[in-house]
């Protein structure tokens, strides 16, 4: 192991010496480092982003913040499943930093809490607003920073009141009731090793012969949903959570249904066919090939062809024909 490791260690100067635009130390190159020696750990979140290795690192190195359907979709998941949970995950807030001087405030108490505990906030928030903000609005900021400081993500009281309708709403769904029966597990963590690589994902729900995942969508109709779960990389998702079952539990067939909501009261249990379950798993052994090939070859900076012998664009199904027949005579 150690000598692997360090083989590892000297491939990532190497790669330093050979791409003198990656400054060692930099996050890029530790990232690679990391990949070289297997250190990081993957996930459908991670693999989703491999059309390409600068989308990939990108995704890594600059996450996306969540947007506001992912947390209404976090808060409602929360409250379905693991109410008790809900104080513990999120604060409902009446006011978050709207300007650039409070957003610039907020960063200065956040530098002043800096390895101190919770209860210094309010001495450190009043000496932050002597520091050239006493005309910045700060009313119900202190909460904010309280919140965030503790780990939790920040709600206004309009998505929680949405939550909970939608959350009523599902709790009244005979269908929605019934899959939830099943359920011997909430947010179970599974933890594995697969191809040399370290995997961590959490189920929403896990029973002893599959598991359920639900999602919030802008439209729940099965036939659009269908689309979506490549759109959005759920098929990856449903490989990695297979994959982990298979390993974990002896599971090679399990049963895996999506729990699908809008935000106007639609719903819909949908199975996912196990022909469609193997495929998933077969796309994430594709993808995992494609983050050897990249480390292997040091591909850290390669476009789309890198994964592909060719990119060829055939004539979309929707593309309209021709009507040849009015110039016959």
């Amino acid at each position: 192991m150690g000598a692997n490791k360090n083989l590892s260690i000297e491939e990532s100067e190497q790669f330093s010496i050979e791409n003198p635009l990656y400054e060692q130390n930099s996050p890029k190159f530790e990232l690679i480092g990391k990949l070289q020696r297997k250190e990081l750990r993957l996930s459908y979140t991670k693999l989703k982003h491999l059309s390409s290795p600068i989308n990939f690192m990108d995704a890594i190195l600059n996450p996306k913040k969540r947007n506001a359907g992912m947390s209404l979709g976090s808060v409602v998941d929360c409250l379905l499943l693991t109410e008790n949970e809900f104080e513990s995950k999120f604060t409902v807030i009446e006011h978050t930093p709207t300007t650039d001087k409070q957003n610039e405030f907020v960063e200065l108490v956040f530098k002043k809490m800096n390895l101190e505990p919770i209860a210094n906030l309010e001495a450190k928030f009043k000496e932050a607003i002597t520091e050239g903000f006493s005309r910045v609005k700060t009313d119900g900021l202190e909460v904010y920073c309280k919140a965030i400081l503790e780990g939790k993500e920040v709600i206004s009281n309009d998505m929680y009141e949405n939550a909970k309708r939608i959350t009523e709403n599902l709790k009244n769904s005979d269908e929605v009731c019934d899959q939830l029966m099943q359920v011997e597990d909430f947010q179970k963590k599974l933890e594995f090793n697969y191809k040399g690589w370290n995997f961590i994902c959490y189920l929403d729900t896990y029973h002893k012969n599959g598991f359920d995942d639900l999602k919030f969508a802008s439209d729940c109709n099965p036939d659009k949903f269908s689309r979506d779960i490549e759109k959005f990389g759920y098929d990856i998702q449903i490989g990695v959570y297979a994959i982990g079952l298979e390993i974990i539990d002896g599971n090679f067939n399990p049963i895996v249904n999506h729990i699908v909501y809008d935000a106007i009261g639609n719903y819909a249990v949908l199975h996912i066919d196990s022909a469609y379950v193997n495929y998933c798993k077969k796309k994430v052994d594709f993808l995992i090939a494609c983050v050897d090939k990249m480390v292997k070859e040091n591909g850290y900076n390669k476009s789309y062809n890198f994964f592909r012998n060719r990119n060829t664009i055939y004539k979309p199904n929707w593309s309209k024909g021709f009507d040849m027949t009015m110039f016959e005579d």
